[in-house]
């Protein structure tokens, strides 16, 4: 497992053109993740960041003013992380920790979250590492693939939900939901002739009542 990430992850960075195009590639795709980050935590805040992988993104929130931290298992991603959180002479910080095993963390941050995660795990374990992460932190933010992720890449050992599904799933963690949502556009004609026909809401209702996006996103606190 470790060693196809490690793979997964220099790859999409070498694929992109390095770190810099890479990072704004990501970006661009998280940047709603980001604004809702922004909108419930102050700057200055502390994150934690799950199964940081490459640590771009966790570079970057640390350059938006919060304190970040980005944990990982295993130890050569989280060289490979700590690589790139200094190529951008960000102040983030890059630790090595389970996500199944976040103690050292427990009661210190005001907001955790975990993008393209949990998902890989069956169900019932899913919820467990949700709970994991609301004993870091009062709001927990999960991002995870939709099924139409594969026109971005192969379906492997991910298991694909609804957005409502999800918002279950959060709720049996023991939290409220705040906030659910589907980003991404989907890489198809149909996608581009429904945003280009319909008005901005009415396709914004359509992508969260059918999951019809990349990605599903929901917040939830304590």
């Amino acid at each position: 497992m470790t060693t196809r990430w490690r793979q997964y992850i220099e790859k999409g960075v070498r694929d992109a053109g390095g770190p810099v195009a890479f990072g704004l590639q990501q970006w661009a795709f998280l940047f709603p993740i980001y604004v809702t980050i922004s909108q419930v935590l102050a700057k200055g805040g502390r994150i934690l960041d799950v199964g940081c992988g490459a640590g771009i993104f966790t570079a970057l929130i640390a350059h938006h003013g919060y304190d970040a931290v980005g944990v990982d298992e295993d130890p050569d991603i989280v060289s490979f992380a700590q690589d790139m959180v200094n190529y951008f002479r960000s102040p983030a910080r890059i630790e090595q920790a389970s996500a199944f095993d976040l103690s050292a963390y427990h009661g210190s941050f005001g907001l955790a979250y975990s993008l393209g995660v949990v998902e890989h795990f069956d169900r019932k374990v899913t919820i467990q590492l949700i709970q994991e992460q609301a004993r870091c932190a009062n709001l927990v933010l999960v991002a995870v693939p939709t099924r139409y992720t594969r026109y971005a890449g192969e379906v492997t050992d991910e298991r694909l939900y609804t957005r409502r599904q999800v918002e279950q799933m959060v709720s049996e963690a023991g939290l409220s939901v705040r906030r659910s949502y589907v980003y991404g556009e989907v890489p198809t004609a149909l996608a581009k002739n429904l945003e280009r026909f319909l008005p901005r809401a009415a396709y914004t209702r359509l992508k969260n009542a059918f999951s019809y996006g990349m990605g599903i996103v929901v917040l939830g606190s304590r």
